[in-house]
């Protein structure tokens, strides 16, 4: 094994910050086209955010309509097919954008590959394979220990998006059986719930509280979603009428 392969795969803090706006804004809010060959994610490979990075090229070509120029399905068109001239020009364009969206430390390495596929694949080969058992037990680690702190409702979601995200990558569902998956779901969605509630703020406890007593216990989505319009609740509270008053007099 060598020194990269030991290596845990931390999600930086610049990293969560664009996860957070990402999320926030959508991925349409993110992207910036100057032409129709032209396209920025926010955030470039840079080695140790593939799991993101790779979710977010895949759904931008997708939305393009070239989403098969690195999914393979269909399969590439044969050099003798008639529209194979235009395939090729589609497969171009895929590749720029690939490139356009990685590290420039990482070009030079990677811009050999013939087609935009062999990119992907070869991409997805050396920053996001691999299971190693020290990436995932740190990576549950940090989202059992993760607080808030001074951080935003919005950014504690979107840096546990980011540890999940991650986590799925390295550790997939390992059940082959429909029954067992759903099982296997179901359990993965309670953790990740009580991740989510042991990292909000404990001036939450009694909305923390009403989740937990709910039969069943809702998806840590919705989870989600009630803590936040009870934050927003809380705010407008704070603010009273007096300060309407004030703003509406200034």
């Amino acid at each position: 094994m060598t020194d990269g392969d030991t290596q845990i795969n931390q999600v930086p803090d610049e990293l969560t910050m664009k996860i957070a706006a990402l999320l926030r804004n959508g991925l349409g809010a993110q992207q910036t086209t100057t032409n129709s060959e032209n396209l920025s994610l926010g955030i470039k490979l840079g080695g140790d955010n593939y799991a993101l990075w790779a979710t977010l090229m895949k759904k931008a070509n997708g939305g393009r309509g070239r989403g098969s120029h690195v999914t393979g399905d269909p399969s590439p068109l044969l050099k003798t097919d008639t529209s194979y001239s235009r395939w090729e020009q589609d497969d171009q364009c895929v590749f720029t954008w690939i490139i356009q969206n990685l590290e420039s430390n990482l070009v030079n390495n990677v811009s050999q590959y013939p087609t935009a596929k062999a990119l992907w694949d070869g991409l997805a080969t050396t920053y996001g394979s691999g299971t190693d058992s020290l990436q995932v037990f740190d990576l549950h680690k940090r989202a059992n220990s993760l607080k808030q702190g001074s951080d935003s409702l919005e950014d504690l979601w979107s840096r546990l998006q980011g540890i999940w995200m991650s986590i799925d990558r390295r550790d997939p569902n390992p059940m082959k059986d429909p029954e067992d998956i759903q099982v296997y779901n179901k359990k993965t969605q309670e953790q990740r719930l009580y991740q989510l509630l042991m990292a909000v703020d404990d001036k939450l406890e009694p909305i923390k509280r009403d989740i937990l007593k709910k039969e069943p216990l809702p998806s840590v989505e919705a989870a989600y979603a009630t803590i936040r319009r009870e934050v927003a609740r809380v705010t407008i509270l704070k603010s009273g009428p007096s300060d309407n008053i004030q703003r509406k007099s200034d």
